[in-house]
């Protein structure tokens, strides 16, 4: 049986993960996840009269964090890094500290307890933080590659998006399509 938008989802399962680097045509798939974590911020705004809170409003800012665990493909981990082989010999690439890092989308499959499928985008992203790299001599798991993102809101305001496969009928966006077609436009109606 199918959820509906009125049932309770619980996150579970992230199984697919794709990631397009600002400049390229295409999603890249890296579906070797341990974790996403998305923290999101809000802002709370408050009216006191005489020192005492009288009304308070919280609403999202369209920012937020995105912490990554995962065995990240090569090429994509040197790329969302703004890694860089220019004026090296071949084959040798540096962190460069004169290059900021490149904007991205991130878009996500997840799963419920009974396998119910949601999607997740994020139009623009960009690396925050590298993360520790880990080496163990000895270790019985390889160590998965940390990274923090930070997203903030599209041209439309909007910084994350969300739609159950079921909902996903008559749209341009379709269950088969959202890991790789993901963007802000094609999302608006």
């Amino acid at each position: 049986m199918a959820i509906t938008s009125a049932d309770v989802y619980s996150y579970f399962e992230a199984d697919q993960l794709a990631i397009k680097v600002a400049g390229d045509q295409d999603y890249t798939r890296d579906d070797c996840i341990g974790s996403i974590e998305v923290e999101r911020e809000t802002k709370t705004v408050t009216k006191s009269c005489r020192g005492v809170v009288k009304k308070r409003k919280t609403k999202p800012t369209g920012n937020g964090t995105i912490t990554l665990k995962m065995h990240i493909k090569l090429a994509l981990y040197r790329k969302l890094n703004a890694m860089t082989n220019e004026g090296l010999q071949p084959g040798v690439y540096a962190f460069d500290n004169t290059v900021s890092m490149p904007e991205a989308s991130l878009t996500a499959r997840v799963k419920d307890e009974d396998d119910n499928i949601m999607f997740l985008g994020y139009p623009r992203c960009k690396v925050e933080e590298i993360g520790k790299l880990s080496i163990e001599n000895g270790a019985e798991e390889v160590a998965e590659v940390e990274m923090k993102l930070s997203y903030m809101p599209d041209d439309y305001n909007k910084g994350e998006y969300q739609a159950l496969a079921d909902e996903l009928t008559g749209s341009a966006l379709t269950a088969e399509n959202w890991m790789t077609e993901f963007s802000s436009e094609a999302a608006q109606a």
